[in-house]
């Protein structure tokens, strides 16, 4: 059970009713087996205009196609309004504030366990832009790409509705559709860039992969206990200096470095929104002493933990 402390948790049994201002998800009149604890998708309107800071334990797309509001996404705040594609997920902690009284638009809300079945890459989520703490978690579309949008979420609202044995592969499908047309459309916009070679990207995504998954107690508002370079050197079956030369050469980072780079932007992210101390903060994020994290912390970002804070308290 959350404290009044923790952030909470919102699970797909409840998305309807915390989503959608006490509206539960339009279902068919018979339920296809267990299909709703995996994928719930609904038409985006009289959403709730205030909601705290909180995490999902589902992923999270939706297409806006009326009505406006600031969202925040883990480090980042969107103003939200039409032709905009956006994305949560599990790791971040997300908040909105709006003064409109219909959000247009389509909400589908899905397990990792449904969109990964038949793929061999269940890490594909993972990878992309949209489901990080501070990625790309809004996609400003033009009028031609909402024509190809609009009809897909329409599609997959419609065949929600009226589900048969055969709905799974279809809705599957058509979410698979959305997420590889927005990862194309984000690669295009990009300017490409080279990292290296196919080894060093190899070692570098099962390094992130490694030390992410440190993180994920997180979400249970539970304390984090992160290794040793060292250590997750020895899972990799590679030396320290040679993981921390590769991370160089593809990121410009060592290892170590990335891995502080993640517990800063995780720092960064519950002083802004949630309501713990900043003792608490750093005990959750594995520091035995406060004083420490408040003074590595200032001296990386410029800011102390507390001015943060403050200063976010009166906005």
């Amino acid at each position: 059970m959350n404290t009044k402390d923790n952030i909470p948790v919102i699970n797909l049994e409840a998305f309807g009713k915390s989503y959608l201002n006490g509206k539960s998800i339009e279902r068919s009149p018979s339920s296809i087996y267990d299909l709703d604890q995996h994928l719930q998708i609904s038409k985006r309107c009289k959403y709730q205009p205030h909601k705290g800071a909180h995490r999902l334990d589902f992923y999270l797309v939706f297409l806006v196609t009326g009505g406006e509001g600031i969202h925040t996404f883990g480090l980042k705040e969107y103003y939200i309004t039409k032709n905009m594609l956006c994305f949560a997920d599990p790791d971040v902690i997300t908040s909105w504030n709006s003064s409109a009284e219909e959000q247009l638009g389509f909400l589908c809300a899905f397990s990792h366990e449904f969109f990964t079945i038949g793929l061999e890459d269940k890490f594909f989520l993972n990878e992309m832009p949209f489901f990080h703490m501070d990625g790309h978690s809004v996609l400003q579309l033009t009028d031609e790409q909402m024509r190809y949008y609009r009809p897909v979420f329409e599609l997959m609202h419609e065949e929600y509705q009226n589900r048969n044995p055969y709905s799974e592969h279809v809705l599957r499908s058509l979410l698979h559709s959305i997420l590889d047309k927005a990862y194309s459309q984000y690669r295009l916009n990009q300017c490409q860039r080279k990292l290296g070679n196919h080894s060093g990207l190899r070692l570098l995504k099962s390094f992130t992969e490694l030390y992410l998954d440190d993180f994920k107690p997180l979400k249970d508002d539970r304390e984090i206990n992160l290794k040793k370079v060292g250590d997750y050197a020895d899972q990799l079956g590679v030396s320290q200096n040679h993981l921390n030369d590769t991370m160089k050469a593809v990121t410009g980072k060592s290892a170590g470095q990335l891995i502080k780079d993640q517990l800063l932007k995780q720092a960064t992210m519950y002083l802004r929104q949630s309501s713990k101390s900043v003792s608490e903060i750093a005990y959750l994020l594995g520091y035995d002493d406060p004083s420490y994290f408040t003074r590595y912390y200032k001296k990386q970002t410029g800011v102390a933990p507390s001015e943060l804070k403050k200063k976010i308290s009166v906005l």
